[in-house]
């Protein structure tokens, strides 16, 4: 719970439409309301420390049991095998957002057919013959792209896209969000892919495909795409696809401004903000329109502080949108809805 390992936990905490959160399963912070140990604010999600307490929480019917790790590589440790095997024993469904597939592991399967539970594995990658090779029609799309980036992975980016999007919603429009993460599906993304679980000849096409999918079924005024990774991380490297593929209008880049080293890599110092920029502004038709902050680690006063001095240094908002709200951003967006062409 306190560290990244647990985003996809801390996404579903948050916000999520698919499931209905009961319970998270924590024996070191056990006893605290979960979203008060996260953000300050109470939502009466309690954190136990064990499967048992937890089914106190289920309905007494069905029920389903998240993996809320994000572990280096995706596997899955040997503590948390003892527990799904426990959950399955207990007829919960499975949904596991972790490479090692959950669904292929023997023992598992074999449980899972003994007590009828279903075991989802949330990457598993699509069949060849379901992916989508790019065709270069995202101008199909006469929503306005958003593209949220990052500079390192585990920054906020999925829940700072979530905040734009709600907050769109509210406005008025008609937004969509682009899942490109297990979480995001999890948190029910209606518009999903999964990006690292995609043969590489096809992710830029698979891009392409979910925003214009989302264009024509749900005729959205904005799409909000997810980033992954960031483009100058060395394990996760991520964002030149999402560029390329979805030709943003609106190019945000999420920092995490007390972090100085990238996550999970303590050896490897953060490169300066004005390199992350050029370097996102060298491979796209776009400026970097803003600075969107996640404030963990700060206080209100340093992430203000922090904001102000972005903005006198590179000349454009700084947002902390969990502070401040998305008024500026929706700004930014705006002009791009006033010229967009209507469909004929």
């Amino acid at each position: 719970m306190d560290s990244t390992r647990g985003k996809t936990a801390h996404g579903l905490i948050r916000f999520t439409e698919r499931f209905d959160v009961r319970a998270v399963i924590d024996p070191v912070f056990s006893g605290r309301d979960a979203g008060e140990f996260l953000d300050g604010a109470p939502n009466g999600i309690p954190i136990v420390s064990t499967l048992t307490e937890a089914l106190d929480q289920m309905p007494e019917e069905g029920g389903s049991f998240v993996l809320g790790l994000a572990t280096d590589g995706g596997v899955l440790p040997e503590d948390a095998r003892v527990a799904v095997a426990k959950a399955i024993m207990h007829g919960l469904n499975i949904f596991s957002g972790l490479h090692v597939f959950l669904s292929e592991d023997p023992e598992f399967s074999k449980l899972a057919d003994q007590y009828e539970v279903a075991l989802t594995d949330v990457r598993l990658p699509p069949h060849r013959s379901e992916l989508h090779f790019y065709e270069g029609g995202i101008d199909e799309v006469r929503a306005v792209r958003v593209l949220i980036l990052g500079t390192d992975s585990g920054s906020g980016k999925r829940t700072t896209a979530w905040v734009l999007r709600n907050a769109l919603i509210e406005k008025g429009y008609k937004a969509e969000m682009i899942g490109t993460g297990q979480t995001a599906w999890m948190q029910g993304a209606r518009f999903s892919i999964c990006l690292d679980s995609l043969v590489n000849d096809f992710v830029a096409g698979e891009i392409e495909h979910v925003v214009r999918t989302a264009w024509v079924e749900a005729k959205p005024d904005v799409v909000i795409v997810e980033g992954q990774g960031a483009l100058l991380h060395p394990a996760y490297p991520g964002g030149l696809e999402l560029v390329a593929a979805v030709k943003p209008d609106v190019l945000l880049l999420q920092d995490v401004p007390a972090r100085k080293a990238f996550d999970g890599f303590d050896d490897l110092p953060m490169p300066p903000m004005s390199r992350q920029i050029e370097a996102l502004e060298l491979l796209s038709a776009s400026r970097v329109a803003a600075i969107t902050i996640n404030p963990t680690g700060l206080s209100a006063e340093e992430a203000s502080s922090i904001c102000q001095q972005f903005e006198d240094e590179f000349e454009r908002p700084a947002v902390d949108v969990f502070r401040e709200g998305c008024k500026r951003l929706i700004d930014l967006i705006e002009p791009h809805l006033r010229t967009l062409e209507p469909i004929v």
